[in-house]
């Protein structure tokens, strides 16, 4: 039985960090990263903030989305589209993303997020920061379980 247990253990443990991730880049290319390549690739911040969702404040380790902006956009890129496993999207322009630096968190205190706590993927602005954007404007913008980026460009055909 213990076997079992630790098979299942490294089972779902290794599902978190191979976590897809489709990049939709303004030139309409499609990127397929996952969790352990984004985590090589890009340096992380952290931060701890109060949310809607959670009586307390809760520690939150992420990409900032700028650095994404800055490897995958252009400076045609006006806004990134943030999609979920079941396909609630919301959409966020470069201004806010610049003026507020949400990250895509995922750790939430310490520990990998499973599909089941919001994650792998969760958009996370820092409220405690800037409490001027906690309210449902920007509440909305943070999807959990995110599975596709979507950025953005003037060129875009839309």
């Amino acid at each position: 039985m213990r076997n079992v247990i630790t098979l299942l253990f490294c089972c779902f443990s290794s599902l978190v960090i191979a976590s897809p991730l489709k990049i939709h880049l303004g030139n309409g290319s499609v990127i397929e990263t996952d969790m352990a390549a984004l985590l090589k690739e890009f340096p992380t911040t952290r931060f701890e903030t109060r949310l809607p969702w959670y009586p307390d404040q809760r520690s939150f380790t992420g990409i900032p989305v700028s650095k994404l902006i800055e490897r995958y956009g252009d400076n045609k890129t006006f806004a990134v589209t943030f999609l979920a496993l079941n396909d609630y999207a919301a959409t966020s322009t470069v201004d806010d993303i610049r003026a507020f630096a949400p990250i895509v968190a995922v750790k939430m205190n310490g520990k990998p997020m499973k599909v089941r706590h919001k994650g792998p993927y969760w958009l996370v602005f820092n409220l405690n920061k800037h409490p001027e954007i906690d309210n449902i404007a920007y509440h909305s913008q943070m999807v959990w379980q995110i599975d596709e980026i979507i950025l953005h460009s003037k060129d875009d055909d839309e």
